[in-house]
Protein backbone atom coordinates (compact mmCIF):
# COMPACT_ATOMS: atom_id res chain seq x y z
CA UNK A 1 0.00 0.00 0.00
CA UNK A 2 1.78 3.38 -0.86
CA UNK A 3 2.16 5.58 2.20
CA UNK A 4 0.31 9.10 2.29
CA UNK A 5 2.15 11.61 1.16
CA UNK A 6 2.09 15.15 3.37
CA UNK A 7 -0.34 17.39 0.92
CA UNK A 8 -2.87 14.00 2.14
CA UNK A 9 -2.11 14.35 5.14
CA UNK A 10 -3.33 17.50 5.47
CA UNK A 11 -6.48 17.13 3.44
CA UNK A 12 -7.16 13.92 6.16
CA UNK A 13 -6.56 15.93 9.17
CA UNK A 14 -9.19 18.93 8.01
CA UNK A 15 -11.84 16.21 6.09
CA UNK A 16 -11.62 14.16 10.27
CA UNK A 17 -11.84 17.45 12.55
CA UNK A 18 -14.48 18.83 9.70
CA UNK A 19 -16.80 15.59 10.58
CA UNK A 20 -16.87 15.46 13.90
CA UNK A 21 -20.09 15.82 15.32
CA UNK A 22 -19.53 16.46 18.77
CA UNK A 23 -16.55 17.21 21.04
CA UNK A 24 -14.10 15.43 20.10
CA UNK A 25 -10.35 15.08 21.69
CA UNK A 26 -7.74 13.80 18.44
CA UNK A 27 -3.93 12.66 19.19
CA UNK A 28 -1.75 12.77 15.79
CA UNK A 29 0.99 10.73 17.25
CA UNK A 30 4.63 8.94 15.60
CA UNK A 31 6.24 6.40 17.69
CA UNK A 32 6.42 8.56 21.38
CA UNK A 33 5.56 11.53 20.21
CA UNK A 34 2.31 13.44 19.83
CA UNK A 35 -0.28 16.47 18.95
CA UNK A 36 -3.29 16.61 20.57
CA UNK A 37 -6.29 18.45 19.11
CA UNK A 38 -9.49 19.70 21.03
CA UNK A 39 -11.94 19.72 18.80
CA UNK A 40 -14.87 21.75 19.79
CA UNK A 41 -18.11 23.49 18.03
CA UNK A 42 -16.64 26.71 17.09
CA UNK A 43 -12.79 26.11 17.62
CA UNK A 44 -10.16 23.82 17.28
CA UNK A 45 -7.45 23.95 20.06
CA UNK A 46 -4.34 22.21 18.83
CA UNK A 47 -1.76 21.56 22.46
CA UNK A 48 2.29 20.07 21.43
CA UNK A 49 4.49 19.37 24.29
CA UNK A 50 8.01 21.80 23.88
CA UNK A 51 9.81 18.83 21.97
CA UNK A 52 11.68 21.34 20.04
CA UNK A 53 10.70 24.89 20.60
CA UNK A 54 12.66 27.14 18.32
CA UNK A 55 11.15 25.02 16.12
CA UNK A 56 7.59 25.69 17.18
CA UNK A 57 7.78 29.23 17.60
CA UNK A 58 9.39 29.20 14.66
CA UNK A 59 6.08 27.98 13.39
CA UNK A 60 4.03 30.20 14.88
CA UNK A 61 2.94 28.44 17.65
CA UNK A 62 2.03 30.03 20.86
CA UNK A 63 4.36 29.77 24.11
CA UNK A 64 2.85 27.76 27.33
CA UNK A 65 1.02 30.20 29.34
CA UNK A 66 -0.69 27.50 32.19
CA UNK A 67 0.62 24.73 31.17
CA UNK A 68 3.42 22.57 29.68
CA UNK A 69 2.26 23.05 26.27
CA UNK A 70 2.69 24.86 23.29
CA UNK A 71 -0.66 25.48 21.96
CA UNK A 72 -2.59 27.26 18.44
CA UNK A 73 -6.26 28.32 18.54
CA UNK A 74 -8.03 28.54 15.27
CA UNK A 75 -11.81 29.28 14.52
CA UNK A 76 -13.82 25.81 13.23
CA UNK A 77 -14.69 27.27 9.75
CA UNK A 78 -13.82 26.00 6.44
CA UNK A 79 -11.26 28.42 5.63
CA UNK A 80 -9.23 28.57 8.70
CA UNK A 81 -9.46 24.47 8.89
CA UNK A 82 -7.21 24.16 5.78
CA UNK A 83 -4.57 26.64 8.11
CA UNK A 84 -4.71 24.98 11.03
CA UNK A 85 -4.54 21.64 9.64
CA UNK A 86 -1.67 23.03 6.92
CA UNK A 87 0.37 23.79 10.57
CA UNK A 88 -0.78 20.74 12.18
CA UNK A 89 1.07 18.64 9.22
CA UNK A 90 3.88 20.94 9.46
CA UNK A 91 4.55 20.93 12.85
CA UNK A 92 4.14 16.62 12.88
CA UNK A 93 7.08 16.83 9.71
CA UNK A 94 9.00 19.36 11.68
CA UNK A 95 9.03 17.38 15.06
CA UNK A 96 7.21 14.61 15.48
CA UNK A 97 8.56 12.22 11.88
CA UNK A 98 9.96 12.72 8.25
CA UNK A 99 7.93 9.91 7.49
CA UNK A 100 3.87 10.61 7.21
CA UNK A 101 3.52 6.49 6.59
CA UNK A 102 4.14 6.69 10.46
CA UNK A 103 1.34 9.17 11.83
CA UNK A 104 -1.70 7.59 13.52
CA UNK A 105 -4.68 9.87 14.03
CA UNK A 106 -7.44 8.25 16.64
CA UNK A 107 -10.14 9.93 19.44
CA UNK A 108 -8.62 9.88 22.93
CA UNK A 109 -10.39 10.95 26.18
CA UNK A 110 -10.56 14.00 26.87
CA UNK A 111 -8.07 15.81 29.18
CA UNK A 112 -9.02 14.94 33.14
CA UNK A 113 -8.82 19.15 33.48
CA UNK A 114 -9.64 21.79 31.22
CA UNK A 115 -6.99 22.83 28.81
CA UNK A 116 -8.89 25.20 26.07
CA UNK A 117 -9.39 28.22 27.13
CA UNK A 118 -12.53 28.55 25.00
CA UNK A 119 -16.35 27.56 26.21
CA UNK A 120 -18.42 26.60 23.17
CA UNK A 121 -21.58 28.96 22.81
CA UNK A 122 -24.88 27.85 22.82
CA UNK A 123 -26.96 28.25 20.18
CA UNK A 124 -30.14 30.13 21.08
CA UNK A 125 -32.15 32.89 19.49
CA UNK A 126 -29.60 35.70 21.49
CA UNK A 127 -26.73 33.79 21.00
CA UNK A 128 -24.18 36.53 22.33
CA UNK A 129 -25.81 36.23 25.58
CA UNK A 130 -26.80 32.23 25.77
CA UNK A 131 -22.50 31.92 25.47
CA UNK A 132 -22.33 33.32 28.63
CA UNK A 133 -25.36 33.63 30.60
CA UNK A 134 -23.53 34.49 33.52
CA UNK A 135 -20.70 36.89 32.77
CA UNK A 136 -23.29 38.89 30.81
CA UNK A 137 -25.80 39.52 33.87
CA UNK A 138 -23.17 40.37 35.58
CA UNK A 139 -21.58 42.82 33.38
CA UNK A 140 -24.76 43.90 32.61
CA UNK A 141 -25.24 45.08 36.48
CA UNK A 142 -21.97 46.20 37.19
CA UNK A 143 -22.44 48.69 33.94
CA UNK A 144 -26.08 49.52 35.27
CA UNK A 145 -24.31 50.85 38.51
CA UNK A 146 -21.75 52.34 37.12
CA UNK A 147 -19.31 50.18 38.95
CA UNK A 148 -16.48 50.39 36.58
CA UNK A 149 -14.20 48.32 38.83
CA UNK A 150 -16.47 45.73 39.61
CA UNK A 151 -17.08 45.55 35.90
CA UNK A 152 -13.43 45.36 34.79
CA UNK A 153 -13.06 42.84 37.75
CA UNK A 154 -15.89 40.71 36.38
CA UNK A 155 -14.43 40.76 33.02
CA UNK A 156 -11.02 39.96 34.37
CA UNK A 157 -12.78 36.67 35.28
CA UNK A 158 -14.21 35.73 31.69
CA UNK A 159 -12.55 34.24 28.69
CA UNK A 160 -12.69 36.87 25.80
CA UNK A 161 -12.37 36.48 22.07
CA UNK A 162 -10.24 39.12 20.41
CA UNK A 163 -10.00 39.56 16.55
CA UNK A 164 -7.10 39.71 14.92
CA UNK A 165 -6.22 41.67 11.47
CA UNK A 166 -4.04 37.98 10.05
CA UNK A 167 -2.04 35.48 11.73
CA UNK A 168 0.14 35.77 14.50
CA UNK A 169 3.69 35.97 13.09
CA UNK A 170 6.67 33.81 13.05
CA UNK A 171 8.18 35.60 16.24
CA UNK A 172 4.86 35.21 18.22
CA UNK A 173 4.27 38.86 16.96
CA UNK A 174 0.05 38.71 17.52
CA UNK A 175 -1.74 41.14 14.60
CA UNK A 176 -4.70 42.58 17.10
CA UNK A 177 -7.47 44.01 15.11
CA UNK A 178 -7.77 47.85 16.39
CA UNK A 179 -10.58 49.93 16.10
CA UNK A 180 -10.92 53.65 16.23
CA UNK A 181 -13.31 55.42 18.49
CA UNK A 182 -15.62 58.46 17.55
CA UNK A 183 -12.05 60.42 17.97
CA UNK A 184 -10.08 58.28 16.03
CA UNK A 185 -8.31 56.99 19.39
CA UNK A 186 -7.42 53.54 18.76
CA UNK A 187 -9.40 50.27 21.01
CA UNK A 188 -8.85 46.99 21.26
CA UNK A 189 -12.34 45.36 20.89
CA UNK A 190 -12.98 42.20 23.15
CA UNK A 191 -16.43 40.11 22.90
CA UNK A 192 -17.52 37.44 25.25
CA UNK A 193 -18.68 35.18 23.17
CA UNK A 194 -17.72 34.35 19.13
CA UNK A 195 -21.36 34.94 18.15
CA UNK A 196 -20.92 38.64 19.55
CA UNK A 197 -17.45 38.76 17.54
CA UNK A 198 -19.51 38.10 14.56
CA UNK A 199 -22.45 40.22 15.04
CA UNK A 200 -20.24 43.02 14.89
CA UNK A 201 -17.30 41.72 12.52
CA UNK A 202 -19.12 39.49 10.38
CA UNK A 203 -18.47 35.55 10.04
CA UNK A 204 -14.88 33.83 9.28
CA UNK A 205 -13.10 36.64 11.30
CA UNK A 206 -9.80 35.01 12.77
CA UNK A 207 -9.67 35.51 16.60
CA UNK A 208 -8.08 33.94 19.86
CA UNK A 209 -9.83 33.32 23.20
CA UNK A 210 -8.24 33.94 26.46
CA UNK A 211 -8.76 34.36 29.51
CA UNK A 212 -8.46 38.54 30.36
CA UNK A 213 -7.11 38.62 32.62
CA UNK A 214 -4.21 37.71 30.86
CA UNK A 215 -4.84 40.08 28.56
CA UNK A 216 -5.23 42.75 30.92
CA UNK A 217 -2.07 42.02 33.17
CA UNK A 218 0.33 42.40 29.68
CA UNK A 219 -1.93 44.92 28.08
CA UNK A 220 -0.67 44.94 24.19
CA UNK A 221 -0.23 49.13 23.70
CA UNK A 222 -0.62 51.43 26.65
CA UNK A 223 -2.33 54.23 24.32
CA UNK A 224 -4.85 51.45 23.66
CA UNK A 225 -8.73 51.59 25.03
CA UNK A 226 -10.87 48.77 25.53
CA UNK A 227 -13.82 47.92 24.14
CA UNK A 228 -16.33 45.21 25.17
CA UNK A 229 -18.72 43.81 23.05
CA UNK A 230 -18.65 46.64 20.28
CA UNK A 231 -21.97 46.92 18.66
CA UNK A 232 -24.43 45.33 20.80
CA UNK A 233 -26.79 46.88 23.51
CA UNK A 234 -24.39 45.95 25.98
CA UNK A 235 -21.26 47.59 25.09
CA UNK A 236 -19.06 49.24 27.33
CA UNK A 237 -15.79 51.57 26.33
CA UNK A 238 -12.96 52.82 28.69
CA UNK A 239 -10.52 55.15 26.72
CA UNK A 240 -7.00 54.31 27.57
CA UNK A 241 -6.03 56.80 30.50
CA UNK A 242 -9.98 55.25 32.18
CA UNK A 243 -8.42 52.21 31.38
CA UNK A 244 -4.81 52.43 32.57
CA UNK A 245 -5.75 54.00 36.02
CA UNK A 246 -8.52 51.27 37.04
CA UNK A 247 -6.02 48.85 36.07
CA UNK A 248 -3.33 50.65 38.50
CA UNK A 249 -6.01 50.63 40.95
CA UNK A 250 -7.35 47.86 40.94
CA UNK A 251 -5.44 44.66 39.76
CA UNK A 252 -7.40 41.90 37.80
CA UNK A 253 -7.68 38.77 38.91
CA UNK A 254 -8.88 35.71 37.47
Amino acid sequence: MTSPTWPEIVVRLRDTIARCDRDTDLELTAAARGIRLLVRRDLVRVLCPGYEEARLAALGWRRPTGDAHWWYESPRIPEQLDRLSMLVARTAAEVLTDDPGALSCRPVPPATRPTSTVRPATAGPAPAEAAEPVVVARLAAAADRRDLPGYLGVLAGAVVCVPLAGEPAADGEVPWAVVGDATGAPLLPVFTSPQALAAFAGNGVPFVALPCAELLEDWPDESWGLAVDAGSARAVTLAAPALAALLAANAPTG
